[in-house]
Parts: structure tokens; sequence; C-alpha cells
């Protein structure tokens, strides 16, 4: 039997079965008896398809038996992948139901539930998921689900991913490196791996790049997410990967070019009808594969010789002193690559130098983290820049106190730690407020049955979150001015204002208004145990360039242009635009 043979027998069966309808029209049989005929015509003229499918394939050639087992597999393979990746339906818990609109208008749609539900859970659906949104007081009940019971890995890997274990797990060593090794690294007044020296130089690196043809008399155009990005790819990798990885532009286009690949990819996948995704997702999601494999390669060689290094020192305090495994060796970086060994091989490495190896598995997965670890770290970031310098370019006023502020912490020469900037760090934490990265929060795929303090027990693969953007727009968390006002020294005021109690630093500041700081009115960084584990890396790098960009360049709208905008995505998050431009020029 061929495909066109199979097409006539579907065509067939439908006919017989529209002629069996009309007859028994008549008969007013109940649905439990038209189940019980519809079952036994299935199987008999199954029956017969099996049988002539034998007949046929003991006659058919190689080449005709292998397509008539693809027509019969494939189908089966689909529904498979279907059955395995589509959450439970959230419309048979009772919990009321809103449909997302063509226009993605998540923060109309969250303002109408959370007037209409205050104090219960809803569904939005969207692209065939079903999310289950709690309110947003929720937050603090939510965020002490451990990962065992609801992951936002999973989550991000069932939705996002579809499928494709990108992020791992959550007992990742990578993410427990970044949130212990690389967070103490970068935490307190002076970096404790890498001088303020040394992280200017990887900044000179990246302005050299992305700026060297300014001048102090012309204003220049330059795309304000696609600069950015660059800035962002070219410090990180100085500090994370060393200064020759900084220098190699294959890496640096592929970073750039992975994130962008990686959410096309996600994007499209939504776009195509649930019951097809597990398959075509294969194909949008090739050109981000081919992309994570060229980096693996360009990688190898770092990691391999950063583990030649680690493996030739005995001493733990050599193995955790920056290097650089290039010719520069007076240019240090951060060792990441020390730091996930240590974790990969517990701590057991051979006594006698190069006497000992590393398994070939721990190589490809340092190779992997390496990946992830540019993904998590270029993409966010340069979206966070984005977002700030879009309120500043219209703002000259606060951007002359940033910069006496600047002078005076870290120096003419921004030599100096960037902890005591405390109303950049204020207008670093306005900006995530007001241009917040999802309008949902503490995303979570469950594993095991949940029922929190309301709503129904939700079964396992249910997809829950909290209504973000209902605590970033609340007139009563932010009053003097309103929610609706980008105030950018909203921040530094409060932590002013507020009486002195327990939570005070030295300086007589509240970290509860830092930046990077966890709670239920900042949700952007998630909360609990699965929190962003580098938020501390992000301030420090967001906060260099964008101190070294306010010294040395002034930045304006450009003219006629509006200010650069952002816009809501289909599954909730918000993106800037890309075609956006930003005018730069030296300053005197």
């Amino acid at each position: 039997m061929n495909g066109r043979q199979l097409q006539q027998w579907v065509s067939t069966a439908m006919e017989q079965y529209t002629a069996m309808q009309s007859a028994i029209g008549p008969l007013r049989l109940t649905k439990s008896d038209l189940l019980s005929l519809s079952t036994r015509k299935i199987f008999h003229d199954f029956s017969l398809f099996l049988s002539d499918f034998l007949d046929d394939m003991g006659s058919a050639t190689f080449g005709e038996r292998v397509k008539m087992i693809l027509i019969i597999i494939t189908p089966l393979v689909i529904l498979a992948f279907y059955l395995l990746l589509t959450p439970p339906s959230a419309s048979q818990l009772g919990l009321p139901i809103y449909k997302l609109g063509r226009d993605y208008n998540y923060p109309e749609l969250l303002s109408r539930a959370a007037r209409e539900h205050p104090h219960t859970p809803y569904v939005i659906k969207f692209a065939s998921y079903d999310y289950i949104v709690f309110p947003s007081s929720f937050f603090d009940e939510i965020k002490r689900i451990p990962a065992s019971t609801g992951s936002m890995v999973e989550w991000f890997t069932h939705v996002f991913f579809q499928g494709w274990r990108f992020f791992g797990s959550d007992k990742s060593n990578l993410h427990k490196t970044i949130a212990t090794d690389l967070t103490r690294a970068f935490s307190g007044p002076q970096n404790t791996v890498l001088s303020g020296s040394e992280q200017e130089r990887h900044v000179d690196m990246a302005f050299t790049s992305v700026f060297s043809m300014l001048t102090r008399e012309k204003w220049q155009r330059f795309p304000l997410y696609s600069s950015i990005q660059e800035l962002v790819a070219i410090k990180n990798t100085a500090c994370l990967l060393g200064e020759d990885m900084a220098q190699n532009r294959q890496w640096i286009r592929v970073s750039q070019a992975f994130p962008m690949a990686v959410m096309i990819a996600v994007f499209a996948s939504h776009a195509i009808p649930r019951v097809l995704r597990p398959l075509v997702s294969w194909f949008v999601f090739i050109p981000a594969w081919a992309l994570y494999w060229y980096m693996r390669m360009l990688l190898r060689p770092m990691v391999k010789k950063d583990i030649a290094n680690y493996m030739k020192q005995g001493d733990k305090r050599e193995k955790n002193t920056p290097s650089d495994t290039g010719p520069h060796k007076s240019r240090p970086k951060i060792p990441m690559t020390s730091w996930l060994l240590a974790r990969y091989l517990n701590g057991q490495t051979s006594t006698k130098a190069g006497d000992a190896k590393v398994p070939s598995a721990v190589v490809n997965e340092i190779l992997h983290d390496y990946t992830v670890l540019s993904f998590e770290a270029t993409a966010s970031t340069s979206a966070t820049i984005y977002f700030i310098l879009a309120e500043l370019a219209t703002r000259p006023k606060i951007i002359k106190e940033l910069r006496e502020e600047i002078t005076t912490v870290m120096g003419s020469d921004q030599k100096h730690g960037t902890e005591g900037l405390e109303k950049l760090d204020s207008v670093m934490r306005e900006s995530s407020r007001v241009n917040n990265f999802n309008h949902l929060s503490l995303l979570r795929r469950l594993s095991t049955p949940v029922r929190l303090s309301v709503g129904p027990t939700l079964p396992p693969g249910s997809l829950i979150c909290v209504d973000a953007y209902s605590i970033t727009s609340s007139p009563v968390l932010w009053k003097d001015p309103g929610p609706e006002v980008f105030d950018p020294l909203r921040f530094w005021k409060l932590s002013r204002e507020e009486p002195r109690r327990n939570g005070k630093d030295e300086s007589g500041t509240n970290k509860m208004y830092k930046f990077t700081s966890l709670g239920s009115d900042s949700p952007g960084w998630g909360g609990g145990s699965q929190a962003c584990p580098g938020r501390v890396f992000a301030c420090d790098t967001i906060k260099r360039i964008l101190t070294r960009l306010l010294m040395e360049y002034d930045i304006e709208v450009a003219h006629g242009e509006k200010k650069p905008s952002r816009t809501s995505m289909p599954n909730g998050t918000v993106a800037p635009d890309m075609g956006a431009g930003i005018m730069v020029r030296r300053r005197n």
C-alpha cells in the first residue's frame, strides 16, 4: 500500500462514516450506542487495513517497505510526543479562563483579571498552553515551592525549548557555581578576584570595538540594542573566558546571534499547531542548534588549556587564582573552569602533575555550561541596559547628577568598585520596575500534585506563575509619585526615608531597595531558591558599562525619533525595539 492508496482508504472511510450517520439518524441512538457502533466499525476497517498492509509488505521492495513503515510510525510518534509534552488542561479545574488577544496586551488582560479575581487564581490560554496565574499577593507562598515540586528550569524546558534541556536541571553545577563562587567574587566594595583596573581594561576593549570611530565634533546614530549587546558580549567574554576570546570576532558574533536564534525558534514553535509542534520544533530549532555546536567548537581549545592548567596545579588556592590561557599571561580572567571542575570532580585531582585525565563527559559538560553562561549573561543584561538608556536619553538632568556621583565614588579613572553608586543603582531598579522583562513571574512547572492556600489541587505538569505586572504597577506600593511615573531616584529616596532598622548596611541605606534585592516588590529576579543566581555579576557589568558610557560619551534620542520602545511578546515577555537607534558622541 503506497501513500496514494492510504489516502483513498481514508477518503472511503470518511464517506462510509457520512453514509452511516445519515442512515442511523432516524434511529435516535444514544451517544453510548453510537460510540459502540463506531468502535466496532473502526476495529473492523483497521483489521482489513492491517491485512492488506501485511500482504503488500510481503511483495514490496525494501524501499517501499521503508516508506510504508514511516507512513504508519510517523503519526504514532507525533501522537506520543504530543501526549508526553502536553500539560494537563486547566479547563477542568473550574478556574476562570482568559484568552490572550492577538495584540498580546498582557497589561490590559492582567489588570482586568486582577480586578475581577483579586484573591483567586485564573487561567490564561496562550498557544495551547494553560498558564495558571496567581494574584501578586501569592508571591511569597509560591516562591517557597521547592524546585523538586515546581521547577523554573522545567518550565523553560517544556514551554520555551520544546523539550530541549538547554538549561540542564535544577541541580546544575553551573548554577551552583554562579550563585556561590561568581557571586562571592563580585559582592562587596571590591572584587575579590579581578581588580578594578583589570575590569576597566575589559570595558576598554568593548568600547574600543564598538565606538572607536566616534569624535567629539560629530553625533553618530547607532542601533541601540545591537550596540549594547556587543558591548556586553565583549566585556563578559573578557571577564569570563579571557581577552583572547574577547578578541575573537567569530565568538563575539556567534554569542550575539545565538540568543536571537533561540528566541526566534521559541516564538516560531509557539505559532505552530500544538499537535505538530513536537515534530516541527526540530526544524525551527536547527539554526539555534547549529550555533550552539559552533560555540562549543570555538570554546574547546580554551577549555582544554584551562583543564590542563588546573590538573597541573596542586594547591587549591592556585586553582582559584584568576588566569588566562592565552599569550597575555599578565591579563587574568575569572577562573570559571577551575570552579566548575572542582564541582564536577568533587575536589579529586591527581597529586602528580599531568598523570590524571578529566573524563570526556566532564569536558562536554563544561563546554555546555559556558554556552549556557554566554546565553544567560548576554541577552538579559543587554536588554536591561537598553531600557535604562531609553529612559536616560531623554533626561539630561539625571545624567549630570549620575556623572557627579560616579566621579565621587569611582574616581576619574573609574577603577574603584561600583558598590557605592547608589543613585545609579536606583535608576537601574526604577527602570526594571517600569520596564520589567516579563509580565509574569515565578514561572514553575509542577512535578507533583500541589494545593496552595486557595484554588483546587493542581495536577503534575501544571504551569503556574504570579502576576508580576500588578506588582510593578501597584499604586499601593509606589506612590509620591505614582507607578505610572518614572522617578529615577525613587529607590534612593526610599532607602533614606525608611526608619533606621534591620536591613541597613554600613552606609545607612536600606538593602531592600537595591537593584539586586529580592522580595515581593521586586519580581524581576524571581524569588526563593530559584532566584536568578547571576544578578550580582549582571549588576556589576551593567554599572561598569553605564559609567563608562556616561563619563566619556553624550547620548540623546535621534532628531525626529521617539524614545526607544518595548513590545509585549506572546509568551508574556517584553522585548526591545530592535530597530531603535540612539545618537552618541564623545564628550569634551
